[in-house]
């Protein structure tokens, strides 16, 4: 029987997560809301990113794209 590790990065992510959600109130909406300004501010500021597209609208920041080096 294999016992995982604790993966920091992932422990972070969730961590975060949850205080985002909790800032919302546990509300979907302003908690999407919340994600996509943050991803315009980063935008603004040159963060290049990939975009979800569902159907013909576009939704918010999906995930940022690699850099160019």
């Amino acid at each position: 029987m294999s016992t995982m590790q604790p993966n920091p990065i992932l422990t972070e992510i969730r961590h975060t997560r949850d205080e985002m959600a909790r800032a919302a109130g546990y509300d979907v909406k302003k908690f999407m809301d919340t994600i996509c300004a943050h991803g315009r501010t980063a935008a603004a500021k040159g963060t290049v990113f990939a975009r979800l597209v569902l159907g013909e609208e576009e939704s918010c920041i999906f995930r940022e794209e690699p850099s160019e080096r």
